[in-house]
């Protein structure tokens, strides 16, 4: 057992003292603690100055022991060195305080895009950041960009929305805009930039039935995937995916292989749009799609050329689509895109009598006004109730 080695002080002069380091240096002589003794309020009282190796001399320490005892006297100033080290923490937050209300009451709409907003969006999808980043520049850049946060008026949003609109740009595409605005107005807030109501609250938003109406037939669907599969047999796969099991794109390109389950014919569709995981049923084609390939667990399904997560819809789905369907189609509710095939599985099984409640489960639709837009197509819906005017016609 090491002997415990007892540690000196050495008085210099009256109210300072030293210890030595018993294995540091500093320069050629061991490294020095100085300490202060003076009497405050008629108290004696001992406080530590510091390690010469962090800049304590005995000069500094003799200036500190003088002015220490000056604010004894005199009343004035912090008495003590905790007293003065308290001062100095509340000095230095005020002063960061008040850099900060400044930087925040500088801080511009395209400073807190580059430096908050958009470093925080990596969990979005890749089709979602080109896009938002698109209008982003398109739109919001020209009226916004060198706007201080704290003074972005109603008047400047309207100006964006007047510009769109005069772009003929689509209304989806307007509120699209506003809600990215009202996402960077929304952390602003959170991060103490604003005080204010979003300003996009102030804005009348264009209204129209956006909902996409177009949804293909049995034939249509065969014809799709029969042309998908001799252009790009991927392609073909994950169109089979989101039409038998009303997958959207984003969930079929993140789909890994110990997601599967084939015994059960069951696949779990984790961190979906609606944020909530759900369980998606095989169709036989399905199963047998999947089981050709030689699984890797924990691998994804479909990957790209490098490997990693395929991150948009194919060229040559679109191609093949606007050849087949969306020839002279400018209504964009009634053109096919990829989306098409999970409204196309959604109302198939509407059409054959599934309940909107057992489709909202299945498609994973986190509201069910979502689900509602198929009630037209249910055999037992609507149709069938203003039937029953017919009896008293």
């Amino acid at each position: 057992m090491e002997e415990k080695v007892e540690r000196k002080w050495v008085r210099v002069e009256r109210g300072i003292r030293y210890r030595e380091h018993p294995s540091r240096k500093h320069g050629l002589k061991p490294d020095r603690y100085y300490i202060l003794r003076y009497i405050v309020d008629g108290v004696k009282r001992q406080e530590a100055l510091g390690w010469a190796s962090e800049g304590v001399t005995l000069e500094k320490a003799r200036i500190e022991l003088s002015r220490l005892k000056e604010a004894n006297r005199l009343g004035e100033g912090p008495r003590t060195l905790a007293e003065r080290r308290d001062l100095a923490k509340i000095k230095k937050a005020q002063e960061d305080a008040l850099r900060l209300l400044e930087l925040r009451n500088s801080m511009t709409f395209s400073e807190f895009w580059e430096r908050y907003y958009w470093p925080a969006q990596g969990h979005k999808a890749d089709g979602s950041l080109v896009a938002e980043k698109a209008l982003y520049s398109k739109w919001i850049v020209p009226v916004l960009r060198d706007k201080v946060l704290s003074q972005i008026s109603a008047n400047d949003v309207e100006r964006i929305k007047i510009a769109m609109s005069r772009a003929k740009k689509a209304p989806s595409s307007i509120k699209y805009v506003m809600a990215i605005i009202s996402q960077v107005w929304t952390l602003a807030t959170r991060d103490c930039y604003v005080t204010e109501k979003c300003p996009v609250r102030q804005i009348s938003l264009p209204k129209k039935d956006n909902k996409r109406q177009r949804y293909l037939t049995k034939v249509e669907s065969l014809k799709l995937l029969s042309e998908l599969q001799k252009h790009s047999p991927v392609v073909y796969e994950m169109a089979l995916l989101a039409l038998d099991c009303g997958l959207r794109f984003g969930e079929i390109s993140a789909l890994k292989w110990n997601d599967c389950n084939f015994s059960n014919g069951v696949m779990l569709i984790r961190d979906p749009k609606s944020s909530v995981n759900r369980f998606a049923f095989m169709t036989d084609r399905v199963r047998k799609m999947l089981e050709k390939y030689e699984k890797k667990e924990n691998g994804l399904i479909f990957v790209d050329k490098y490997g990693g997560r395929v991150a948009r819809v194919s060229n040559t789905f679109r191609r093949i689509a606007d050849e087949m369907f969306n020839e002279g189609i400018k209504d964009s509710r009634m053109r096919v895109c990829f989306h098409t095939l999970r409204h196309t599985f959604a109302s198939r099984l509407v059409q054959n009598g599934v309940s909107l409640f057992e489709v909202k489960e299945l498609l994973g639709h986190s509201d069910f006004s979502m689900t509602q837009r198929y009630s037209h197509l249910s055999p037992e819906g609507l149709q069938r109730v203003v039937k029953i005017l017919d009896g008293d016609l």
